[in-house]
């Protein structure tokens, strides 16, 4: 088992990345300069920020090297963007955190720390000239932020139930103080701002700007790196507000910014911003909106840096780093191998570290019997991985921790006969199409263990002359086995139709049946379009059908699968219904067959009326979409239910 968090130790290969971005935040001639690493959720994009904040720490050069030297005058900084998802002002919460930061920075803070008191001062009466109350000092705002600094009644005042307002909230003033006083700072803002003489009065943006860039010259400061991690987790105003108050504030000569996200959702956030906008003039308005995006984005990010998916060899590399981890207990022999990863690295980037690279790492050492085995099964399965995970890091890891406890679960229950390729092969097909992990479920179910329907697709894709382009065929036996996906799946080593299937599902389904559910997090830009669709808001609702266009084929799966669930728990809400219309309207064709399925398998009674209205208006729109509803149309017009009576008299209109 492995801990699914960030590292600044390389296992992926990405300190390519990472020494390319450190080149760029580093180079006068560059600066001021703001870098997207952008990403899908789990792509590596806080392990190379990992990675960066460990490079440019001087500390970890040896004395008089030039790396140590060139990295005494540069300052890095990491934050966590989620972090200021609670403030009603994150743009005042993002700029005081940089600036506390920079004042308790163990090599800067002592020679600025009054300077920065003083721009802390102004961005505390930036923050009560927007919410109209003075009573709200900045050191209870550096309390929530840092802990730093403890929260005086005496400076709360009569504000103290708007500070609660405005702050996440304690579970008492009593708390908030203990928690403070645990984690103590070594400077005491709170006295430095009592003792600043400068005048209290809100600045404008120029002349923080030029407060700033000043500060930083005269600490000597070459370059200063912020790290912002996670930005697409907040929602769509904390992540503009973000944006704005680097470009606005901070965006500065000798800074550089580093913002890691998933660009769909900054581009989701930039629309929903300017959504109101119309563009009257324009002759395509879609096209000017995605313009607008574009230069928006453009203007926030100069460099934007894609991390590509890891390939089959990257993975299998990948994987043999994981298994040598947990199973080599010497660190220096440890070291040994990581060394040899990145040397054969160096040589050659396409090749694979697996097994025999290991063994010769190891020398005249024998391999420990867990990781030889290990880095053999590492080397079956890496295509079907990448394949099924879409070569991404941390659903690579997650899938091995859930792989690994099922195999300890069919050790514990006596089962001797479960093969690893097998058992990998149907996780695949559980982790990211689990509609039809469930229709193999159900047919082997009925026919012991062996499927006649998967039997009928594999003598379908994988004849004897190899030809696998038989959709046509694949759809008469189930149309959502007809995917890109599903072809290449049923064809892939090894073919499972004469394998007894029983026990590999009873291991899937009973104490474990949870693993991957926990394990398959929707990515955050999935679960965006997810909740704005399912809004009920009819602006939202439209963005969120729009963004859907964007998505690829599995994540439209995997939308379509999570909102055929939601009406599945809620029949009666008709949200869901209209979430599917949208996108049958958008020719999102595989929503016409889970509109269909989902009125085939909620209760008739719980449909509201209006969807047959919706059945009508789509059947008469288009001839193809009547042929799709007119089976389901049939089934609810037969019932005696509030849509079946609605239905019946509309078609006789008709």
């Amino acid at each position: 088992m492995w801990a699914d968090n960030e590292t600044s130790q390389d296992l992926l290969g990405f300190k390519v990345h990472a020494d390319l971005i450190r080149s760029v935040v580093t180079n006068p001639k560059l600066l001021p300069v703001t870098l997207g690493v952008f990403g899908d959720w789990g792509s590596g994009k806080t392990s190379i920020m990992k990675m960066l904040e460990y490079d440019l720490d001087p500390e970890n050069y040896p004395s008089g090297s030039p790396e140590k030297e060139k990295y005494e005058k540069i300052a890095v900084l990491y934050f966590n963007g989620w972090l200021f998802e609670g403030y009603d002002d994150a743009k005042s919460a993002l700029l005081s955190s940089i600036l506390l930061q920079l004042g308790e920075h163990k090599r800067f803070g002592p020679r600025i720390k009054e300077k920065v008191a003083g721009l802390l001062k102004s961005v505390n009466w930036m923050r009560v000239a927007k919410f109209g109350v003075k009573e709200i000092g900045l050191p209870a705002l550096a309390a929530y932020i840092t802990g730093g600094a403890s929260i005086v009644p005496s400076l709360v005042g009569s504000g103290k139930k708007i500070l609660g307002s405005i702050l996440p909230q304690k579970e008492s003033e009593k708390e908030a103080e203990t928690e403070a006083e645990e984690s103590k700072s070594e400077f005491n803002w709170e006295e430095m701002i009592k003792e600043d003489q400068s005048e209290a009065s809100a600045m404008d943006v120029r002349t923080f700007r030029h407060d700033f860039e000043k500060l930083l010259k005269e600490t000597n400061i070459e370059s200063l790196v912020v790290l912002i991690d996670d930005l697409d987790r907040c929602s769509n105003e904390r992540i503009i507000e973000n944006l704005e108050a680097i470009k606005l504030f901070l965006n500065v000569e000798r800074t550089a910014f580093v913002i890691g996200a998933d660009p769909r959702i900054v581009r989701h956030a930039i629309e929903v911003r300017y959504a109101q906008m119309k563009f009257k003039d324009e002759r395509d308005p879609v096209e000017a909106s995605e313009r607008l995006v574009t230069d928006y984005l453009e203007k926030l990010i100069q460099i934007p840096y894609r991390l590509p998916k890891l390939s089959p060899a990257e993975v299998e590399s990948y994987m043999a780093l994981l298994f040598c981890a947990r199973d080599i207990e010497d660190e220096t022999l440890l070291g040994k191998v990581h060394k040899a990863c990145e040397d054969q690295r160096c040589a050659n980037r396409y090749s694979v570290f697996g097994y025999a690279a290991v063994k010769e790492a190891f020398g005249e050492r024998e391999l420990p019997a867990t990781l030889s085995e290990s880095l053999i099964f590492s080397s079956s399965i890496a295509p079907l991985i990448t394949e099924g995970l879409k070569g991404n890091p941390r659903q690579v890891k997650r899938f091995l921790n859930a792989y690994f406890l099922r195999k300890e679960l069919a050790k514990v229950a006596g089962l001797q006969n479960i093969r690893d390729d097998v058992l990998v092969k149907l996780m695949v097909l559980e982790y990211g199409h689990s509609k039809q992990f469930l229709d193999l479920f159900e047919w082997q179910a009925k026919q012991e263990g062996r499927s006649s329907e998967l039997k009928q697709l594999e003598a379908v894709l994988a004849p004897p002359d190899g030809n696998i382009d038989n959709e046509e065929e694949a759809k008469k036996i189930d149309s959502q086995w007809a995917s890109s996906f599903m072809r290449r799946w049923v064809v892939m080593e090894p073919l499972l139709s004469e394998i007894d299937l029983r026990d590999y599902f009873w291991v899937a389904r009973d104490k474990l049946s949870s693993t991957l559910s926990g394990v398959s997090m929707i990515p955050p830009f999935v679960r965006t379009i997810l909740d704005d669709i399912l809004s009920a808001n009819a602006g939202r609702m439209g963005r969120a059908v729009d963004s859907a266009l964007k998505l690829n084929a599995d994540e439209r799966i995997l939308l379509l699968d999570l909102i055929e669930k939601h009406i599945q728990r809620n029949p009666d809400q008709k949200v869901g219904y209209d979430a599917l219309r949208g996108l049958i309207e958008k020719d999102v064709v595989e929503s016409i067959e889970c509109l269909a399925r989902a009125l085939f398998n909620v209760p008739a009674g719980a449909i509201p009326p209006a969807v047959g209205s919706d059945l009508t208006a789509l059947s008469i729109s288009d001839p193809k979409l009547k042929e799709h509803f007119e089976p389901v149309m049939s089934h609810l017009r037969s019932t005696d239910t509030r849509i079946g009576r609605a239905l019946r008299p509309r078609e006789r209109k008709g």
